[in-house]
Parts: C-alpha cells; sequence; structure tokens
C-alpha cells in the first residue's frame, strides 16, 4: 500500500522536544539579570580566595621573618659571649706567660663579665651548652678559691671548649639563617606569582566568559530571528531546542508555541478541505446521478415495458422457434432493472449523510463503498473481495467520515497493486470482532513498504507515489478521522508481498468508554 504523510504531532523528533521542554519548564529559570550577578559574585569569590591565599602566605613570609629575627638575636648573643670569651681566653693566655706574681684573680673577673653577663640567656637558649658553660663557672670559682697557674689554665681551656661549642652553633644558626632566607625569597616569589597571575588568569577568564556568554546570547538571538522570519514563510518543520532557562529561552518557547499552534491550525484547516472536497466530489456524484436517474430512467422503463411485453407475449403464444427472442427478452429485463439499481445506489451513497457521529451498520457501509469504487478506472483490472463477518455490533462513528477511510484505504491499495505482475492483483476487505472492538482491515498483495517507509507512513505529506498521484495526506486524514472517534489505526506490511491496514473502530461513544 502507497502511503501519504509528513512530520506529526506524533513524530519521534517532536516527541523528543516536548520531553525536553517539560525537563526544562520543570526547572526554575534564571534570569539574564540574575546570570550577571552570579558572574560578578564568582569573580569576587575568586578574587577573595586569590585575597585570602595571599594573606595566607603573607602570614608565613612574617613567621619567616620572625625566625630569622630569633636566628639573627641568637646569633648577635653568641656572638657577644664567644667575643667576651676570647677576650677573656686571652688575658688569661697573657698572664699564664707571665710570672705568678702577676696572677690576680680581679683582673681575671673583670674579664670574664662581660660574657658572663649574657651566659644565663645561652643556657636559656640552648640546654646542651648548660655542661660546658657551668665547667667554666666551675673553674672561675675553682681559680677563685685557689689562684694557680694550673686552675688558670683549666680555666683557659674550658672557655676553649664554650668557644669552639659556640662557634659550631654559630655555624648551624648561619645554616639555618641561609635556609629561611632562601625560604622567604621562594615563597616571596611564588607570592608574586600567584598574586599577579592568578588577578590576571581570573580577570582573562571573565572576560571570556562574558564574550562567550554575549556570543552565545548573540547566535541563539540570530537563531531565534531566523526561525521567526522561516515560520513566517511558511516552515513547519522541528522546533528549536530549548537551552537556556532565561528570557531568551521563554522566547524560544513562545516561537515553538506559536510554529506548533500554526501547525495544527494547518492541519485542521487541511482536514476540512479534504472533507469539504469529499463531501463536494460525493454531492457532485449525487447530483450527477439524480440527473442521470431523471433522463435515463424513462428509455430504461420504456426498454423494460417492451422486454416485458414480449415476455408476456411469448408466455401467452407459446409459439415454436421464439425462444431465443424468450431469453433475449429476459436478459434485456435483467440489464435494465441492473442499470436501475446502480443509478439508485450512485444516489444513495452520494447522499447528504448526518455529520455528527452515530451508530452504523459497518457491513452495509463496506457494500456500499466498495460497489462506488468499482467504478474507479483503477480497480477494473483487479479483483476487489469483501469477507463481511455476521452478527457485527453497530459502530459509533460519522459515517462520511468512515467512508472517506475507506476510500482513501482503497486508492492506496489499489496504486500498490500492479496488475501487470505475474500473480493476479487483489484487494480484500474483510471485518471481524476482536476483544470487544470492531475491526475494518484491507489488504493488497502489492509492493508492500519498507519498515523505513512504514516508521513514516502516517506523517503529514510525506508520499511515496509519483508527482502529481499524490499530496501525502491521504493516511495522516485516515489517522486524524479515526482517532477522533475514539478508534486507531494500523498496519503491517512486508515488501514484495503486501500491506494490510487495520482500523478499529468503537462500539460505544468515547465518553462512555
Amino acid at each position: 500500500m502507497r502511503v501519504n504523510a509528513n512530520l506529526t504531532w506524533g513524530s519521534p523528533g517532536l516527541a523528543d522536544w516536548l520531553a525536553l521542554q517539560r525537563r526544562v519548564l520543570g526547572r526554575r529559570p534564571i534570569t539574564l539579570r540574575a546570570k550577571g550577578f552570579v558572574a560578578l559574585a564568582v569573580l569576587f569569590v575568586y578574587l577573595l580566595a586569590i585575597g585570602l591565599h595571599v594573606t595566607h602566605e603573607r602570614a608565613k613570609l612574617l613567621h619567616i621573618v620572625q625566625q630569622l629575627d630569633h636566628v639573627h638575636e641568637n646569633h648577635e648573643l653568641l656572638s657577644n659571649v664567644q667575643l667576651g670569651l676570647t677576650h677573656s681566653a686571652a688575658a688569661l693566655q697573657k698572664q699564664i706567660g707571665g710570672s705568678p706574681a702577676q696572677i690576680r684573680y680581679e683582673d681575671i673577673l673583670l674579664d670574664f663579665v662581660s660574657a658572663a653577663s649574657s651566659l644565663p640567656q645561652v643556657k636559656q637558649a640552648y640546654p646542651d651548652m648548660e655542661p660546658a658553660i657551668s665547667a667554666v663557672e666551675q673553674r672561675l670559682e675553682a681559680v677563685d678559691r685557689d689562684l694557680s697557674r694550673d686552675a688558670v689554665i683549666a680555666l683557659r681551656d674550658s672557655q676553649f671548649d664554650l668557644i669552639v661549642l659556640i662557634e659550631k652553633v654559630e655555624a648551624r644558626l648561619q645554616q639555618r639563617a641561609e635556609q629561611l632566607s632562601q625560604e622567604y625569597r621562594a615563597r616571596n616569589d611564588d607570592l608574586t606569582v600567584v598574586a599577579a597571575g592568578g588577578s590576571l588568569l581570573g580577570l582573562a577568564l571573565f572576560g571570556i566568559g562574558v564574550t562567550w556568554f554575549f556570543t552565545r546570547l548573540s547566535a541563539d538571538i540570530r537563531a531565534l530571528e531566523a526561525r521567526a522570519v522561516a515560520i513566517v514563510g511558511g516552515y513547519r518543520g522541528t522546533p528549536l531546542s530549548i537551552r537556556r532557562l532565561d528570557e531568551v529561552g521563554g522566547l524560544v518557547r513562545a516561537v515553538n508555541r506559536m510554529q506548533s499552534e500554526l501547525r495544527q491550525r494547518e492541519q485542521q484547516q487541511e482536514i476540512s478541505r479534504e472533507q469539504r472536497f469529499h463531501q463536494e466530489k460525493l454531492a457532485a456524484v449525487g447530483s450527477l446521478a439524480a440527473a442521470v436517474a431523471h433522463e435515463v430512467n424513462n428509455p430504461i422503463n420504456a426498454i423494460s415495458g417492451i422486454a416485458q411485453h414480449t415476455l408476456a407475449n411469448f408466455r401467452s403464444s407459446r409459439r415454436a422457434g421464439d425462444q431465443t427472442l424468450f431469453e433475449q427478452s429476459a436478459v434485456i429485463v435483467q440489464q435494465a432493472e441492473r442499470i436501475a439499481t446502480i443509478v439508485r445506489q450512485l444516489a444513495d451513497f452520494s447522499a447528504p449523510h448526518a455529520p455528527t457521529a452515530e451508530l452504523l451498520n459497518l457491513n452495509e457501509l463496506v457494500q456500499s463503498t466498495c460497489g462506488f469504487v468499482r467504478f474507479d478506472k483503477r480497480f477494473r483490472s483487479l479483483e476487489l473481495v469483501t469477507d463481511l463477518a455476521q452478527d457485527l455490533p453497530a459502530v459509533f462513528a460519522v459515517g462520511d467520515h468512515l467512508r472517506q477511510v475507506l476510500m482513501n484505504l482503497l486508492i492506496n491499495a489499489a496504486d500498490a497493486v500492479d496488475p501487470a505482475a505475474d500473480r493476479k492483483a487483489e484487494i480484500l476487505v474483510w471485518t471481524y470482532l476482536e476483544n470487544g472492538r470492531v475491526v475494518l482491515a484491507v489488504s493488497d498483495n502489492g509492493h508492500g513498504m519498507s519498515p523505513q517507509v512504514m516508521s513514516h507512513a502516517f506523517e503529514q505529506h510525506f508520499t511515496t507515489k509519483p508527482a502529481g498521484r499524490g499530496r501525502g495526506i491521504g493516511l495522516f486524514l485516515c489517522k486524524t478521522l479515526i482517532e477522533e472517534a475514539g478508534g486507531s489505526i494500523a498496519l503491517e506490511s512486508t515488501p514484495g508481498h503486501g500491506t494490510t491496514a487495520r482500523v478499529y473502530l468503537p462500539v460505544t461513544p468515547a465518553s462512555e468508554a
């Protein structure tokens, strides 16, 4: 069966868009003004983070400076002690080199007093030096008790030992000072890089973000403008995707809604045009049938009357050799009655029907419609077979709509079969009852449809027919009319073997189902 359709509200692309729209509308919109405040807040937080980092690093630098000051203070303290001890040791050495009578405790104590005043601070700062300091103090007390050369030499040696120990501590202090200086320079360099680089990077990222935002905003506005112009020009394709939650996103939703409403109105208008065309066509056929009936009935009645008179004479006279005349007269009467029946069927089929839904005898409707379409030249070279189930319940629908649906299905089936094929072209129309629903089915043994074509079968303005033979509205109209009646329609097709269309009809009004 050949098909007619295009993109409808049931198509996958539009269904995806509607799902996306529901998800988008479910989230809280963010205005452009709010986005601006958010951008400024992000910039402020970034700069605040840079400032906090700089403050933290400056605190570390201050701690390093304090450590350096402490090292310098200790170094100065030890230097003073070392200088005093060196001066005292030199004086002791001088006294040792002289006569014993020249050794005087007052001079020794006077030379040692400049270093002795700082020794308590050294012991507090460096507890590991306390034994050496205590040794010097003990030797000094020993000299005070016994002012001998050996006591003075022991004092001098203890001072030399303390001086050596102080030199080692000073070396460690010098090394520590160098380490702290290097750490200070490294942290200061890092701080400079972070402060300057972070600020520049933040401003650069902010500039890039602002540029990207306005570029995207400009692109969305241009796309929206182009789509609005396209809709005015007749575009009814896939709606714009909604990627924003601000005012521009609202405009996109409004434009999509305008497009969908225009599409629905155009579809309704096209359906109304098709229905008016169908009604006008039937009205024209009815008028022609009435005129033909008026003009044909009199000659037909005359011919039928003469033939009946001849038959009456034959029955009364019973003359031999008139058998052929009798048979010919009977054929004339039979064919005259057939002509009158055809004219009457045309007039009945094309007569105006109720525009509202009502209970209908589906089998009678199928028989009258099939009888009408047999006059189409496309049905002269094929076999149209009906298989109608008996005792079907009445269906609730608009009779004119059902006739239009069945005629569209029959015409599609006739276009799909190939009279020149090896097998005989055939269309089967049958009715049956399934799960409480009345089913009207139309099958053909034509070309069939591929799965890809099947997926677009009910889309408006989609057609596989050659140019000039179809507008892609037939199956779309069938689906619309059947669904309005509360029913449904489905297709089954095998390429190369034919197609079956099944129409499921309600037996009660949709409001009572």
